[in-house]
């Protein structure tokens, strides 16, 4: 599987970023049955845990602006 491949689906994950999206995004990408079957799962839990990191950082850049806008 091409690395690109990865960055594309790293930057512009499927909206519902489950194995099924993830490995058909993967084989509409050019990437072959058995390497589908091997990465899909690990990349989900990337995503996912991408997507947390993303939504922590979200919630402290809010509060710490609200916390600057009340004082």
């Amino acid at each position: 599987m091409s690395p690109d491949l990865v960055r594309r689906l790293a930057w512009t994950p499927p909206a519902e970023p489950d194995v099924e999206h993830v490995a058909l995004a993967l084989r509409t990408g050019g990437a072959r049955p058995w390497q589908v079957s091997l990465v899909a799962p690990s990349l989900v839990e990337a995503l996912a845990a991408t997507a947390d990191t993303v939504a922590e950082d979200t919630a402290a850049r809010v509060e710490t602006t609200i916390d600057g806008v009340v004082r």
